[in-house]
């Protein structure tokens, strides 16, 4: 049935998927560049250099696992302790508000 489909003057059982343009190419290896270049500033941040050169930054380099662990409890403890501030800050608006129209009164 597929053969059906190709054309006989091919002589191929199979068609060949169609080859990237070599602009696709060029973008891809401009893109890793960009990357490698980005991942060289930041290695060399002063910033980074001291944190890794400290007994955390050491611990974290020999255990990756452990650093990726840490990296995404931060970041998803971020969201509730996010909101909790945000709850505290709306409260104390209201209170403030409901002091200051009940002095009016």
């Amino acid at each position: 049935m597929v053969e059906a489909l190709i054309p006989k003057e091919t002589g191929v059982g199979f068609r060949m998927a169609k080859e990237e343009p070599p602009s696709t190419s060029k973008d891809l290896q401009e893109l890793q560049k960009k990357l490698s270049l980005l991942i060289e500033s930041i290695q060399n941040n002063s910033k980074v250099v001291a944190f890794m050169k400290s007994a955390v930054g050491q611990y974290l380099d020999r255990h990756p696992f452990m650093a990726l662990t840490v990296l995404v409890f931060v970041v998803m403890s971020a969201v509730p302790v996010g909101f909790f501030l945000l709850v505290v800050v709306l409260t104390s608006l209201a209170a403030f508000v409901g002091v200051i129209l009940l002095e009016d009164l």
